[in-house]
């Protein structure tokens, strides 16, 4: 199913809807409904109307779980009026909040995303307060809940939402195939490998079967992928794993690469080149 700029997918197979929504093939959201709610696990960009969105494939009452507080996964926040968050990633979202009017005036926003925001009057946008959602925490939606697991490393307050019914997760990213921990607000390797081993620990322990992430939504993946991870990570934290220098829009670092996963480190003397 394709609307203007999102590709939507029902990746569901139980009683109640699941959907992944995808913002041009740039950032992924997923729909999660039960019998009384639903709730957007990430907003991406919110280019386009996502209340009326989501009012079309649910008529349940819809707030918004944040995996983390970067721009790709909060702006669409605006649109609804009840978000939770880790409290150890609201002052990312706070910071987005109050740099709102002008960040849509960079050159950046308006070449990539021009279309969109030309008739937008900032101060017409308002974004709900973030409410706290932490690790062990269960989210009912009503003969659907979600277990909430903490992941810190890509951001302190990185989550991950599980589904034990469909045995699925929802990861933003914090397991993705391109794990980036080289950012100011990222934590050191050795947290990052601590917290995706506990991580691989609860999906395991849920008996995960399908890993959806924050972007490369393609195709979900699987337990045996993030076995792979771990290994990378606890391979660049003993210094056995060598990597190549980079260099992003975003910033610079160490790149490792083990297979089809990589993970992007800040460039720490302490790691192998």
């Amino acid at each position: 199913m394709n609307k203007e700029i999102y590709d939507i997918e029902k990746i569901s197979h139980g009683q109640y809807n699941i959907w992944k929504i995808y913002e041009r093939y740039e950032a992924a959201m997923y729909l999660v409904c039960g019998a009384k709610r639903a709730c957007l696990i990430d907003s991406a960009y919110g280019l386009e109307d996502l209340k009326e969105l989501v009012r079309e494939l649910t008529k349940l009452p819809v707030f918004v779980i944040n995996t983390h507080g970067h721009v790709d996964h909060v702006l669409g926040n605006h649109w609804f009026e009840r978000v939770l968050i880790n409290p150890a990633d609201k002052k990312l979202y706070q910071e987005i909040v109050d740099g709102y009017s002008d960040m849509l005036a960079q050159d950046w926003v308006k070449q990539s995303y021009g279309a969109f925001i030309r008739d937008l009057d900032p101060a017409s946008v308002h974004f709900p307060p973030a409410e706290a959602i932490q690790d062990g925490d269960v989210i009912d939606l009503g003969g659907k809940k979600l277990s909430v697991v903490g992941v810190p490393g890509h951001t302190a307050g990185s989550i991950l939402l599980i589904d034990p019914d469909e045995k699925i997760c929802f990861s933003g990213d914090a397991i993705i195939e391109h794990l980036w921990v080289f950012l100011e607000e990222s934590l050191p390797p050795d947290i990052c490998s601590q917290s995706l081993e506990y991580a691989v620990e609860k999906l395991r322990e849920f008996k995960i079967k399908r890993i959806y992430n924050g972007h490369y939504a393609y195709k979900p993946l699987t337990l045996a992928d993030t076995d792979g991870m771990l290994s990378g990570m606890q391979q660049i934290c003993a210094g056995t794993a060598h990597g190549k220098p980079f260099k992003n829009k975003v910033g610079s670092g160490i790149e490792y690469t083990f297979g089809d996963w990589s993970v992007l480190c800040c460039n720490q003397t302490k790691l192998p080149t």
